[in-house]
């Protein structure tokens, strides 16, 4: 019970004794783990690659593809996926308030109307001495709050920030995975169409070898064998038409999907033919630390550590005792009309406390767990930093090697469209036969269907790599409409002074 007092002195000098003792906090303050990077990337920056002071921006917009462009718009906007996470950052920041809240004193009002009989002449009601009757009390003001000694609830408040602040780095990281892969289907719809166009034109070549030997087979020319040989080419041809049509409408359905619609939403958009998506001739790969840096994951992962640094904190705040400051104001009296009389008035004000001194372990116990999800987590920390760079990496050695293949198969189709026209010629001038064009011409479409192949490759290669930079690096903040631009101001030191982030 609050101890009564009729010195209003003693609110201000509880007040002042609370703002001294509020300088302390028990628990370990957070530090950010030191991490040793490399000062350039183990794979070599070739085939396309330099080295950047910057990040790669709104990368999407470096394919020069309009319709590329406006996928990742809508699909950034709408994504359910996104949409989900953006609700748990409206959950993270609504807990972060509750918190907060505890900082500052609680004030409530309440009221009773109590009819008693007390044979024994003792009311259970303080002020009311007749033995029967009845009794009323309005509190106009109860007033709690507790004096942060030991800084239980300014590490609580901590905690529910870094755990805000990691939700929305979580939303960062999931928005770009959601660009990259509209980007990574789109760029496969447009390789499915285009490889299912040079095989219609490989299944037209071959129906005409096939008609072809059927009369040579006829004349007597040649035998059976050839005619068999030509119609099972068509027939892979044909069925092959198919699988590839197919895999093109698997890519345009997932784009819908990504896009919040239904499938078949976007088709008029799409479109059947077009070009595949074609990364810029030079891509910059900013420096490992500069890198995890701006890696959402890997802030995600530092902002959760730093919470559970904060909750150790609470857990050790547990072990020292509790104090408040309570008070209340109203009046009191044996019928509903006393009160409103200022004499029936009545008010207390005094500190309170609490300690748990036997508990059986179970604060200690709860210290223990915190220090292991502390340890846990930065275990977690340090295999995401290790993750990011193995993506890196491998995103470096998978574009290298793939442009690095891409020149060699443009070399080998060249050769094959070179083949192609010295058949034509000697077509032409009487040299060779039909049969002989229509040949090279199919071998031509093979090399053909192999360079649009690795040109795909390519371009699915420098988007992982975007993407395992960090993607755009320019600060945003999520919303349900999307992500929303932020201005950057920079200290003295070169630091980003808000909370921006990559995407």
């Amino acid at each position: 019970m609050p101890i009564p007092s009729h010195n209003p002195c003693i609110l201000l000098a509880a007040g002042l004794f609370a703002g001294v003792l509020q300088g302390c906090m028990v628990g370990p303050d957070y530090e950010k783990p030191d991490v040793v990077t490399n000062d350039a990337w183990h794979g070599a920056l070739v085939a396309g690659l330099e080295r950047s002071a910057e990040g790669p921006g709104a990368w999407w917009e470096q394919f020069d593809d309009p319709i590329l462009d406006t996928l990742i718009h809508r699909a950034q906007s709408n994504n359910l996926d996104l949409r989900t996470l953006m609700t748990r950052v409206d959950f993270a920041r609504a807990n972060y308030g509750v918190e907060e809240s505890y900082l500052l004193p609680s004030l409530s009002s309440e009221g009773y109307a109590i009819w008693y009989r007390a044979d024994s002449g003792i009311a259970p009601v303080s002020g009311v001495f007749q033995p029967t009757g009845q009794a009323y009390e309005v509190d106009l003001g109860i007033a709690s709050w507790e004096i942060d000694v030991w800084g239980r609830v300014r590490r609580q408040v901590q905690a529910a920030e870094q755990d805000l602040l990691a939700s929305i780095e979580d939303w960062r990281d999931l928005l770009i995975s959601v660009r990259a892969t509209v980007a990574e289907s789109y760029i496969s719809y447009r390789t499915y169409r285009r490889i299912s166009e040079l095989l219609e034109v490989g299944v037209a070549a071959s129906e005409l070898a096939v008609g072809l030997s059927r009369q040579a087979y006829e004349n007597g020319t040649i035998d059976l064998q050839v005619v068999l040989d030509n119609e099972t080419t068509l027939n892979t041809l044909q069925a092959t038409v198919y699988e590839w049509e197919a895999r093109a409408v698997n890519e345009l359905n997932a784009i819908s999907v990504l896009l919040g619609e239904a499938p078949g939403h976007i088709e008029e958009l799409v479109g059947i033919g077009g070009k595949i998506p074609y990364p810029p001739s030079t891509i910059g790969v900013a420096m490992p630390a500069e890198v995890i840096r701006q890696r959402p994951d890997v802030r995600a992962a530092e902002r959760t550590l730093a919470a559970a640094v904060a909750r150790l904190g609470v857990a050790e705040a547990e072990l020292l005792p509790k104090f408040s400051l309570v008070g209340s104001f109203g009046f009191q009296g044996d019928g509903s009309s006393s009160l409103t009389n200022w004499s029936n008035r009545t008010w207390d004000i005094g500190p309170t406390f609490s300690w748990s001194i036997f508990n059986w372990g179970r604060v200690q116990n709860e210290i223990r767990a915190q220090k292991a999800n502390v340890q846990a987590e930065l275990i977690d920390y340090e295999s995401t930093i290790l993750g990011a760079l193995q993506e890196v990496e491998n995103s470096l050695v998978n574009f290298a090697a793939a442009e690095l293949s891409r020149r060699s198969f443009q070399l080998s189709r060249d050769n094959s469209l070179q083949a192609l026209v010295l058949t034509s010629q000697s077509y032409d001038s009487g040299t060779d036969n039909l049969q002989d064009v229509i040949t090279s011409e199919l071998q031509f479409l093979e090399q053909e269907f192999q360079l649009v192949d690795q040109e795909s490759a390519v371009a699915l290669a420098a988007v992982s790599l975007y993407k395992s930079t960090g993607g755009d690096w320019s600060p945003a903040m999520p919303s349900m409409d999307g992500p929303i631009p932020i201005n950057v101001q920079v200290s003295k030191s070169g630091n980003d002074e808000n909370a921006g982030g990559s995407q």
